[in-house]
């Protein structure tokens, strides 16, 4: 337990000074001025956490300095992928949790120790590959299972959230209206109250238009409620209905809802 602590403690300080001081430098060199990220910092803290998780108790701390160290540049180098590719992640939460769960699987392979695995587990035939070589010996099978336990990893996130993300994206329910993602979606999605206190970023008429529009679709909602109570109350079959969004597509925008008898509701 102490190891563990211990390990999981320095690969977090050296994932946040890694990706904080090499971030520090990249945006020195390209702009000539900088300054320290504290956003950097904490996720390169994060990268570190993550790495070590698979070896906390299998690699000396030196050992846990380097993977966490290597975890921040990871971080760092993977969440610029990200913008170029033009892949939405608010919270690098790919970059963080993926890429250096993945490097610390083969942090295992790399580093875990003849002693330290003969404590945990009992054994000690086969242990990181660094190790092996100062044994003399080429034995790959920790590595190997490293290797394979991350593909079954990947093939299991695959098969089971795949076909949700598909039904998701089926019913159009994938991706946020372009409007909602102009103003933010801690407004649009998160109960935010679209107001002039809103951040600074959200420009007024974009804030005007996102108001107009969930009025709008509230009254579209209350009214089609209405519809459908009154039908059931008085007995006719709700699938004789007409479609929904034929009932409603006339109406201009801003416009009273319109009922399917010509009254206004």
């Amino acid at each position: 337990a102490a190891l563990a602590g211990t390990n999981t403690a320095l690969s977090a300080a050296a994932g946040g000074v890694g990706s904080l001081v090499t971030n520090y430098i990249i945006v020195e060199r390209k702009q000539g001025e900088a300054n320290f990220s504290l956003t950097y910092a904490m996720n390169g803290c994060l990268a570190g956490l993550v790495c070590i998780t698979a070896g906390c108790a299998l690699v000396e701390p030196w050992a846990a300095v380097i993977l966490g160290f290597i975890a921040g540049l990871l971080y760092l180098w993977f969440s610029g992928v990200l913008v170029k590719v033009c892949i939405d992640d608010a919270v690098d939460a790919i970059p963080v949790h993926m890429i250096n769960g993945l490097w610390g699987l083969i942090g295992v392979g790399l580093f875990a120790t003849p002693d330290h695995m003969q404590s945990v587990y009992g054994n000690s035939d086969n242990v990181g590959w660094f190790y092996e070589w100062s044994r003399g010996s080429g034995n790959f099978n920790l590595m190997g299972c490293q290797l394979v336990g991350a593909l079954f990893i990947i093939a299991w996130v695959a098969a089971v959230m795949g076909p949700f993300y598909l039904v998701l994206d089926y019913y159009g329910l994938f991706r946020s209206d372009a409007l909602e993602e102009i103003v933010g979606l801690d407004l649009s999605f998160h109960g935010g109250s679209p107001n002039p206190g809103a951040p600074e970023y959200i420009k007024p008429e974009h804030l005007k238009a996102f108001n107009e529009r969930k009025k709008e679709m509230k009254e579209k909602r209350r009214s089609m409620l209405k519809h459908e109570t009154t039908m059931a109350s008085s007995g006719e079959a709700l699938d004789s209905a007409p479609d929904t969004e034929e009932a409603w597509a006339v109406n201009e925008p801003g416009a009273e809802p319109t009922s399917l008898d010509g009254k206004s509701g």
